[in-house]
């Protein structure tokens, strides 16, 4: 039975990292990294902070960066070396001579589960549940979801090591918003609202003022990001 699943886990992975192109190669070797996001990370942080406040804005800061934290050790420390499963690209691996790599990345020798999908679903999740738009809860899931699919193009992680991490990372970031609920108590319903911000220098073609919901900041800020990844791989191409 577990063969049969990790055969298919196996057939899976070939087909979507057999999908590769030059400018996708760069693409999703940056969208993999971590340090491409912190413009985001940095938009989230003001954001809490201008929503709720920067008493209520820290406890759920801080929550956040729990969530992150929790899901990253549980696979990484905990489970990791327990099941040992290696990465797709590791040299021991029998399989690596069929697996597409991009920059001789290789990661590390196990990847089951994947650190990367745990800590964006926790992101996603916490920030969905503290900022509840459906815009937002579409583009931080759709980001977490490339972010996934960018580990399975680099050859380091099967899709079974994706699909437990995301399983963690939602758990965790539950797990947090309630902590967070808890700690604010009654001061919640006091910060439930909607708070709007003008954005009108973005839009140079009309004078009157822009609003848009504070969530919408990350938002741009992601989108804005990704597409700067797209135009530096397409530039990098040509």
């Amino acid at each position: 039975m577990i063969e049969s699943i990790l055969d298919i886990d196996t057939q899976i992975f070939l087909f979507f990292n057999g999908l590769h192109h030059p400018i996708l190669d760069t693409f999703m070797y940056c969208f993999s990294s971590r340090w491409v996001w912190v413009p985001l990370y940095m938009a989230t942080f003001l954001m809490i902070m201008r929503f709720y406040g920067w008493k209520v804005g820290l406890i759920l800061f801080f929550c956040t960066v729990g969530a992150v934290t929790m899901s990253d050790q549980t696979c990484a420390t905990f489970i990791r070396p327990f099941v040992e499963r290696l990465r797709p690209a590791n040299l021991e691996n029998p399989l690596n001579s069929l697996v597409h790599i991009v920059n001789g990345y290789r990661g590390g020798s196990y990847g089951f589960p994947s650190c990367h999908a745990a800590n964006t679903f926790a992101f996603a999740s916490i920030m969905t549940m503290a900022l509840p738009t459906k815009r937002l809860m579409f583009t931080l899931f759709a980001w977490a979801v490339m972010n996934c699919y960018s580990r399975i193009y680099l050859g380091v992680h099967y899709p079974g090591d994706l699909l437990v991490g995301a399983l963690i990372g939602l758990f965790y970031g539950g797990f947090f918003y309630g902590i967070f609920r808890l700690c604010i108590g009654s001061m919640l319903i006091n910060y439930k609202r909607t708070i709007r911000i003008n954005l009108s220098f973005l839009f140079s073609h009309s004078p009157s003022r822009a609003k848009f919901h504070i969530a919408d900041v990350m938002i741009i800020t992601g989108i804005l990001t990704t597409l700067g990844i797209m135009i530096y791989a397409v530039i990098r191409y040509i």
